[in-house]
């Protein structure tokens, strides 16, 4: 009776892990197809990205005293701004929990005081677990978010540096460089820190109307751009994060699926082998 039991109960293991491996697969291939999107997206902005950053600093470079606000580094830092990108769900392997503690070592490191922009429910939980009053938050960003959406979360950004509610915005994201390599990061996005005055256009080029015009409608694409661009890096890197996470989840069901089997299929046997023992004992007891 105890190994028909432990049969019974061994199958209804086995349908419970092999539910849960149809769900994890599912995710699999959900994260799968989302990363896809993301990276196509990001593939195709890298290249502009890269251009107008060397547009810009080409610019730059022939404009001797550049007096553009975003341009301006602050005397003294007294106060910074900090937008910390996260995922909105979970299951994504350690994605989330390398962010926090990226996130916490730098705010350690800067000792400042600082505003915080969320972006993320699971930035937002963070933050609010350490009861930090968010200057803003973000959730539940569409994978193909609009350039609209961009603009107003750069414009805030942009509004806090100018007021001087900040003297610094700092970016922290995770950096996307393939589907099995992501790391934590973060980019001073504000003041623009231009490169050596040294390092000029890779070709001449002669500007109508003059460079300095043209910095006045290049700079703010260029802070949009760079914006889009490392929140891309994080969309990517959640995805794949997921994807790798619901693929290890699946095989391990699959390896425990195969586990769990063996053991049925001895305690069948073990069962089977009792009864024919029985059988035989009570024949034998019969004869005698």
């Amino acid at each position: 009776m105890a190994a028909i039991l432990s049969v019974r109960a061994i199958k209804r293991k086995v349908r419970s892990v092999t539910n849960i491996k149809k769900i994890t697969r599912a995710m699999q291939m959900v994260a799968a197809s989302k990363l896809k999107k993301v990276q196509v997206r990001l593939m195709e902005l890298r290249p502009y990205s890269d251009k107008i950053r060397e547009f810009l600093q080409g610019l730059a470079a022939q404009v001797k005293d550049l007096h553009y606000p975003l341009f301006q580094p602050r005397e003294k830092v007294k106060k910074i701004g900090i937008v910390v990108v996260m995922a909105d769900k979970g299951l994504c392997g350690s994605y989330n929990s390398n962010m926090m503690r990226f996130a916490q070592k730098f705010i350690d490191e800067q000792k400042k005081p600082f505003e915080a922009v969320a972006i993320g429910k699971k930035s937002v939980e963070w933050f609010r677990k350490q009861d930090v009053k968010l200057k803003a938050e973000y959730q539940q960003l569409p994978t193909e978010i609009p350039f609209s959406q961009i603009k107003a979360m750069t414009k805030q950004l942009v509004e806090m540096f100018l007021s001087g509610e900040v003297d610094e915005v700092h970016l922290l994201f995770t950096r996307y460089v393939n589907a099995l390599t992501f790391k934590p990061g973060s980019v001073k996005f504000l003041p623009i820190e231009p490169e050596k005055a040294e390092k000029k256009l890779a070709h001449e080029y002669d500007f109508e109307p003059e460079p300095a015009a043209i910095l006045d409608k290049l700079i703010p694409r260029y802070v949009e751009v760079s914006f889009h661009r490392l929140l891309l890096e994080s969309m990517s890197s959640e995805h794949a994060a997921r994807m790798n996470a619901m693929r290890n989840a699946t095989d391990s069901a699959s390896d425990l699926i195969s586990s769990l089997t063996l053991q049925y299929n001895n305690a069948r046997q073990a069962g089977i082998t009792k009864e024919l023992l029985d059988i035989v004992g009570g024949a034998e007891a019969l004869k005698g």
